[in-house]
């Protein structure tokens, strides 16, 4: 069963091809469209653990706030 439309794996091949020196097939299309989704996770990922760490300045002191613990370092 494929995960993808064929039409949307045609929309693909005509977005990339312009980047690809030889013709892009429909298992290049799945190819691109699952690492695409592999680095928006990531990046949606990486965001939220950015998020969760709040950084406050106190003088000389730095302290990193995760949730509710606070780590001085």
């Amino acid at each position: 069963m494929n995960k993808y439309s064929k039409e949307f794996l045609n929309k693909t091949i005509q977005i990339w091809q312009p980047y690809s020196p030889t013709p892009l097939s429909l298992n290049d299309a799945r190819e691109i469209t699952g690492n695409m989704t592999a680095l928006f996770n990531f990046l949606i990922t990486e965001e939220k653990k950015s998020q969760d760490k709040s950084v406050i300045r106190n003088n000389t002191s730095l302290k990193i706030k995760t949730g509710e613990e606070v780590k001085k370092i």
